[in-house]
């Protein structure tokens, strides 16, 4: 299916909607795309599903230049105008949780409540640390096909749908990518949690053992969040679990 195309003061965003009912706004991690969520389509039966391209990725258009999480929320937030979307719900996964964090405190009023997925407030250890940086110096390199291709590997073992990541993957622009990761590498926002009165689930790969202080972090921080643990999978909570994780969003949802 083609996306709809937002245009907005200074951005053309993508956008892939599905089904009907309350909005559950979807936001990918960097060079992944919309394809992020292929297997969540499911949910459409459940609610409207919103799933934008972030800036360099898809048919949206590039960054002019370094950005913030911050102003990523702004654009995240004239979509939801645009589109008519009247308090939904955010869905973030890896960086794309941190993201819908910075939109929860930025637009509170506007937002019913959070799926957080394999979710960081802030960048604290050295492995997290290291990912950042080689991926921010892969982007200079404008390897993005090589990035795609990893994160393909380590998300899906279907040969279709692994190509469909890496073609997608394929097209992020470099220097949207590279500001994608910047950006997302010195955000912090924990200070902030606690200012943030809406539900929140948490959901993390049992496995994902770096990942494990930034959960236990956020539920302790975050005044209505409920924190679920995925036996035996790592950080691709939504394809590698995706039928529990999927569960788990509809029983959230109702």
């Amino acid at each position: 299916m083609e996306p709809t195309i937002v245009q907005l003061d200074s951005h053309r965003i993508a956008c892939h909607l599905s089904g009907r009912g309350t909005p559950l706004v979807c936001i990918h991690a960097p060079c992944i795309g919309s394809v992020n969520f292929d297997y969540q389509e499911p949910l459409a039966d459940v609610c409207q599903l919103v799933v934008p391209d972030l800036p360099g990725h898809g048919d949206s258009s590039p960054l002019a230049g370094p950005t913030t999480m911050r102003e990523l929320a702004s654009v995240i937030h004239g979509l939801c105008q645009s589109l008519g979307l009247e308090r939904p719900l955010l869905l973030g996964y890896s960086q794309g949780a941190s993201l819908v964090l910075e939109y929860c405190l930025r637009f509170p009023e506007n937002v019913r409540g959070a799926i957080l997925v394999s979710a960081f407030s802030e960048v604290t250890d050295f492995s997290l640390h290291s990912r950042f940086l080689l991926a921010q110096s892969l982007s200079c390199l404008h390897a993005a096909p090589l990035i795609a291709r990893s994160i393909a590997a380590s998300h899906l073992d279907d040969p279709l749908a692994r190509s469909r990541w890496i073609e997608h993957g394929s097209q992020t622009d470099a220097a949207s990518l590279r500001h994608l990761y910047a950006a997302g590498h010195r955000y912090n926002c924990t200070d902030q949690l606690s200012q943030l009165k809406l539900p929140m689930l948490l959901v993390y790969g049992a496995d994902d053992a770096n990942m494990l202080p930034y959960a236990r972090l956020l539920e302790k921080k975050l005044p209505q969040a409920e924190l679920v643990m995925v036996p035996s999978v790592k950080h691709q909570v939504v394809t590698r679990a995706a039928a529990t994780f999927n569960q788990l969003c509809r029983q959230w949802l109702n």
